[in-house]
C-alpha cells in the first residue's frame, strides 16, 4: 500500500464545466472530458489517462466471446493494489488516496452487451486495448459506425495474467436486432454513467468518517 502522507496540491484539478463536457485543469495542462466517449474517440481517452499507444456481468473468458454492443461505453479510472491483489474505482484526483500518492489510474470502460453465449443482456467492462480495437472498426471504411455497430463482434482472449492478449473481430455482415432483443434492451439497459456514479457513491459512503486504517481495509476489499 502506498504512503499517502505527502499530498501534492498541484495535482488537485480545477473543473471548468461546459455544455458538452468539462475541462480538468492543472497548473501545466488542461484535459478535456466529453460527456459521451465514442469508440472513435479512443485517442482522447489515451490522452486523458496517459496511455501509450454477478448475473448481470459478462466475463471475458479464454477463447472466443461473441457479443453485440447495445449501449455506449463510459470510461472511468481504476486502481489495482498489488499487495491486496484487488481493484477499486478511482474517485478522482481530489478524493482518491492512490491518486494523491501519485499513482495513475488505469482506464476501464463500462457498457451493455448481448452475450451471444446465452443471448442475455449483461454489463461488460474492459480495458483500453479492446476499446481501441473497436475504435479502429468505428473509423474503418468497411465497418465504420457512429454510435453503435450494426453487427456482432468477437473478442478473443489468449494467455493468462500479464501475458493476456485480446483481439476483436467483426462479423462479416450487419444484422438487425430481433423484436425481443429490442424489448429486452428497453427493459434492462440503464445509463452506464449512472452505474459508474453509483459505484463511486457507494465507495464514498463507505469511506466517509473512517480513519485511514479503516479506509484502507474497505478500499482494498471492494469487489473488482
Amino acid at each position: 500500500m502506498s504512503d499517502y502522507s505527502s499530498v501534492k496540491y498541484k495535482d488537485i484539478p480545477v473543473i471548468e464545466e461546459q455544455e458538452d463536457g468539462y475541462w480538468e485543469c492543472y497548473a501545466d495542462e488542461r484535459i478535456w472530458h466529453p460527456n459521451n466517449m465514442k469508440f472513435n474517440d479512443y485517442k482522447q481517452s489515451e490522452e486523458k489517462y496517459g496511455i501509450s499507444g454477478g448475473d448481470e456481468w459478462m466475463a471475458i473468458e479464454e477463447g472466443d466471446n461473441k457479443i453485440r454492443i447495445v449501449s455506449e461505453f463510459i470510461d472511468y479510472g481504476e486502481h489495482f493494489d498489488n499487495i491486496k491483489k484487488r481493484s477499486f474505482i478511482c474517485l478522482g484526483k481530489d478524493e482518491c488516496e492512490y491518486c494523491k500518492a501519485g499513482e495513475k489510474p488505469r482506464v476501464r470502460y463500462l457498457g451493455w452487451v448481448i452475450d451471444r453465449r446465452d443471448e442475455k443482456i449483461k454489463l461488460l467492462r474492459f480495458g483500453h486495448s479492446i476499446f481501441k480495437q473497436i475504435g479502429a472498426l468505428a473509423v474503418n471504411e468497411e465497418y465504420q459506425f457512429d454510435d453503435l455497430p450494426g453487427y456482432d463482434m468477437t473478442i478473443k482472449r489468449e494467455g493468462k495474467g500479464l501475458d493476456t492478449e485480446y483481439s476483436v473481430t467483426p462479423s462479416r455482415n450487419d444484422s438487425e436486432l430481433t423484436e425481443k432483443e429490442g424489448e429486452d434492451i428497453i427493459e434492462k439497459v440503464s445509463d452506464p454513467h449512472e452505474i459508474i456514479e453509483n459505484m463511486k457513491t457507494k465507495l464514498e459512503k463507505q469511506l466517509s468518517g473512517l480513519g485511514e486504517d479503516e479506509k484502507e481495509e474497505i478500499i482494498t476489499s471492494d469487489e473488482d
